[in-house]
């Protein structure tokens, strides 16, 4: 039974069961693609507020609607905003080590195609289940767009993924179907689609445990196991690291004026 249902700015819709697992479900701009920007990063702060402030949330579900889980950076704000990109990619970082050190349970419902930023989004989750029939895959194009991870991204996928996936994934941009990424242990579950919403819950509600947890450790306990990921993802926001992204960004811009990566749906991948 759903205990309230609040509904956030930019059209990200946030439900909180009886239980205490609150429901995050990403709607967020054009085919609700859930694309990395200022508008789409300053909603997953609001979500991320209410999680840490309301008490009757105990764990959290990330997931979105049709065929996106979501499919990365936008590329198009990026290319028409040169000066503000690093700034973007830097509360980037700061939202996704939120979301890694949350004091609650995190479970990442991934339900179609999970690309560069949003393969990180999933994987500062605590625990990752995806549909069988989902359509997509889960990738990381930086190898075909010619464009680094950049800093706070890398430190996510060497924490986050074990090494053998993480030479596959970043080296060769292999797109991993749910059962692949399963075998590799991206993700630690599948399902269908059809049951992905329950099994989810399921999921959050089994490590949410019975006790009452403070919010508070359990943050602190996260920022331990994944200190040197967080502390990147942190502490990148000097002036002198801004202009090393900045930099790095514009010489693979100038790399790949126009490169475009196709999908089976003939979808454009982002970063």
């Amino acid at each position: 039974r759903i205990l309230t249902d609040l509904f956030l700015p930019q059209t990200q819709d946030l439900k909180v069961r009886e239980n205490g697992v609150a429901i995050l479900t990403m709607q967020y701009g054009p085919k609700k693609g859930n694309l990395f920007c200022p508008n789409f990063i300053s909603a997953m702060n609001e979500v991320l507020n209410r999680v840490e402030q309301d008490p009757n949330i105990r764990a959290l579900v990330v997931t979105s609607k049709g065929k996106f889980f979501s499919n990365g950076l936008n590329l198009k704000y990026m290319m028409s905003h040169p000066v503000g990109t690093p700034f973007m990619i830097v509360q980037s970082y700061r939202m996704l080590a939120r979301l890694l050190a949350l004091g609650v349970p995190t479970v990442a419902a991934i339900n179609g195609y999970t690309v560069g930023a949003g393969f990180f989004l999933a994987l500062c989750c605590d625990h990752r289940i995806m549909g069988l029939d989902a359509p997509g895959y889960l990738t990381l194009p930086e190898l075909d767009l010619k464009m680094p991870l950049s800093p706070g991204f890398t430190s996510i996928a060497k924490c986050k993924l074990p090494k053998r996936a993480l030479r596959t994934t970043v080296l060769t941009a292999k797109r991993w179907a749910a059962s692949e990424a399963l075998e590799a242990g991206i993700i630690d579950s599948v399902t269908s689609v059809e049951n992905l919403y329950a099994e989810s819950v399921k999921l959050a509600t089994h490590f949410m445990g019975e006790k009452v947890r403070l919010k508070p450790v359990y943050s602190m306990l996260k920022r331990e196991i994944y200190s040197e990921c967080y502390e990147t993802l942190t502490s990148w926001f000097s002036l002198p690291n801004i202009l090393v992204t900045l930099g790095s960004l514009t010489v693979s811009k100038a790399l790949t004026p126009s490169t475009k990566i196709k999908g089976k749906e003939g979808i454009r991948a982002k970063l």
